[in-house]
């Protein structure tokens, strides 16, 4: 079986926030078991999914669940940033930007899901468009992230806000309607503008 691969920017962005929070003395401690190769070097080309659930099951019980989550929600953050300067065309983002909220939804969305599988790995991306959107990151199917699902959770959470409110609108909030740390079968984020 061929694992899945996710790029590089959930662990490159995750080292840049809790170096954003944790004195340098304070890293090597953090990171253990093999993740501290991290602190001097980072992955550049596509990495196996579990790589970085690898290093979310090494930083959630040292962290604790609520802050390992605030360190992804901001790792997810920084990822979408970096998307969207080096990802997405100058001209398109011009073109978000512009247009009404809806109809932006309606061009990005449909350009992330053909990219879904760089971050969300054996997970399901989808959407739907309407006068309810919503955004959906099913289970990985490789490998069991249970013990870590909430942590995910904001990881995705953050990227989404990030880039929806980046790129399309200011005003776009996410509303959790469905969370695979409560059992879900997906972490479901309703687009409210």
């Amino acid at each position: 079986m061929h694992a899945a691969r996710i790029g590089p920017n959930a662990i490159i962005q995750t080292i840049a926030s809790l170096r954003e929070v944790y004195a340098p003395d304070e890293l090597p401690k953090l990171l253990v078991g093999g993740a501290e190769v991290y602190l001097s070097e980072l992955p550049h080309a596509m990495i196996p999914e579990e790589q970085f659930h690898a290093l979310v099951e090494l930083l959630t019980p040292r962290l604790g669940v609520e802050r390992a989550g605030e360190i992804l929600y901001r790792s997810g953050e920084r990822t979408a940033d970096y998307v969207r300067a080096n990802r997405i065309p100058g001209p398109f983002r011009t073109v978000l930007g512009i247009i009404p909220a809806p109809i932006g939804l309606r061009l990005l969305l449909p350009a992330i899901s053909k990219h879904a599988w760089t971050f969300a790995g054996s997970g399901k991306f989808s959407f739907h468009l309407g006068r309810a959107p919503w955004i959906s990151i099913g289970k990985p199917v490789d490998h069991d992230t249970s013990g870590i699902a909430a942590v995910l959770c904001r990881y995705y959470c953050g990227a989404f806000t990030q880039m929806l409110r980046r790129v399309v609108s200011q005003r776009i909030e996410l509303r959790e309607a469905s969370c695979q740390a409560r059992g879900g079968e997906a972490c479901v984020y309703q687009i409210v503008m």
